[in-house]
């Protein structure tokens, strides 16, 4: 069984999955993926981080300039580069540890092949948002509220891009939990269950 988490800043996302993970004894990925990618690559884990889902004008210029043959993509750090060695290295990890649960970085899209799988999207309202994530990030609300919106516009312009899909948006996803007024624990509750009613967790 597969499960993975998109999520809103702030939405609890990243930790729901933990919990699935700690209470179906699945292996979890987050930023660990990005470890995997630089491993495998030979490439520094730096690059991984700095383009962790982002994806900015300047990197589809590149993209598209190399793709004319100019610059040969394969030997360059371009975007399209750095998603493809990520999404090589969440493949692996999915067919090596079946069990798995993975947050972001579309990994709904990466892993579509694998029919045991369940696409999740966790979100909540800017208030609950902005005090969980100025309590992550040691800022006031406002200042949360405002990197919340800068993080969310490189994120779903990240996975609109390599997709094709909207960020978001329920028809991307299997299922859509808003943990405005329930607990997170409550929330990996409810993901389970559905992931038993839906036939795909035995």
């Amino acid at each position: 069984m597969i499960f993975t988490i998109g999520r809103q800043v702030g939405s609890g996302g990243r930790l729901i999955g933990k919990i699935i993970a700690e209470r179906l004894g699945l292996k979890f990925y987050d930023r660990e993926i990005l470890q995997i990618a630089a491993k495998e690559s030979g490439i520094k884990g730096e690059f991984f981080e700095k383009s962790d889902e982002r994806n900015s004008v300047w990197g589809r210029f590149t993209s598209f300039f190399m793709s004319d043959h100019l610059l040969p993509a394969e030997n360059c750090l371009s975007p399209q580069s750095l998603f493809k060695f990520q999404a090589d290295a969440i493949r692996q990890a999915a067919m090596e540890r079946p069990g798995s649960v993975f947050v972001g970085r579309c990994s709904d899209y990466i892993l579509r092949d694998f029919e045991e799988r369940l696409d999740v999207f966790i979100t909540a309202d800017m208030e609950s948002r902005a005090k969980r994530a100025a309590q992550y990030f040691n800022v006031s609300e406002a200042e949360a509220a405002k990197k919340i919106a800068d993080m969310e516009d490189a994120r779903a312009d990240y996975y609109n891009f390599y997709t094709e899909k909207t960020w978001g948006a329920a028809a991307s996803y299997e299922l859509c939990i808003d943990t405005t007024y329930i607990t997170l624990e409550q929330a990996a509750d409810m993901i389970i269950e559905f992931a038993k009613l839906t036939g795909k967790l035995k």
